[in-house]
């Protein structure tokens, strides 16, 4: 029988996970193409990248656009100062349990530091409860590279299989799996339950409001 490894530390995505974005992400790019004459992506296609840098997703889908004029237009509309974005129905309460119940905790998001912090203060989180916050231009290399959430589990103190990553998206799948880091999967963004079957994620949970129950016989007593 395998030794029992005790998780100490757990990093979160934002977008889909904590804040409740992922349809208004979605919007944004549809929106971003039309006025700018692009080909529409699909559901399937945005939420396949969602996750990575919008540098790199623009790339993706349109090669041959005019990337910083994508950009500057798909600001306007997701990252309007005044665009508040609500919690996913009890995340706050669940990370703050999470906190009581002695884990360390962690932010990973491929958005610049400045929206992470307006975007989680705005939803009701307490920016001091996260100990470790890697943001866009905390690496040089993006999800899903493992090497943001090997950052911030570094920064948290611990080894990788001594932390989980929660995410919503393949590309936070992928940075898990590479960095050999336990992930759990939610419902509430960008992926249902048969494309993470399809990936054969274990952990799928209808939201982080059902990590604390399920930590409790992980951690340390």
């Amino acid at each position: 029988m395998g030794m029992v490894v005790v998780v100490k530390a757990i990093v979160f995505d934002v977008d889909g996970v904590l804040i409740d974005s992922t349809e208004i992400i979605a919007e944004a790019y549809e929106g971003t193409a039309k006025k700018l004459g692009l080909r529409i992506p699909s559901t399937f296609e945005v939420a396949g990248l969602m996750g990575r840098p919008l540098s790199e997703i623009v790339e993706i889908l349109w090669p041959r656009s005019n990337a910083e004029l994508y950009m500057e237009e798909y600001r306007r509309l997701f990252m309007d100062e005044s665009l508040v974005i609500p919690a996913i129905e009890g995340a706050v309460g669940a990370v703050r349990k999470i906190r009581e119940y002695g884990f360390r905790v962690g932010i990973l998001s491929g958005k610049i530091a400045f929206f992470i912090r307006k975007h989680l203060e705005e939803a009701g989180f307490n920016m001091n409860w996260f100990e470790a916050v890697v943001s866009f231009e905390t690496t040089k290399k993006h999800k899903p590279d493992p090497e943001p959430l090997l950052f911030a589990i570094n920064k948290l103190g611990v080894k990788p299989e001594e932390a989980i990553y929660v995410g919503d998206a393949i590309s936070d799948y992928e940075c898990a799996r590479d960095a050999k880091v336990e992930y759990f999967a939610v419902l509430t963004g960008s992926l249902r339950r048969k494309d993470l079957e399809k990936l054969g994620v274990r952990n799928v949970v209808q939201s982080v409001v059902e990590l604390p129950a399920c930590m409790l016989t992980r951690g340390q007593t």
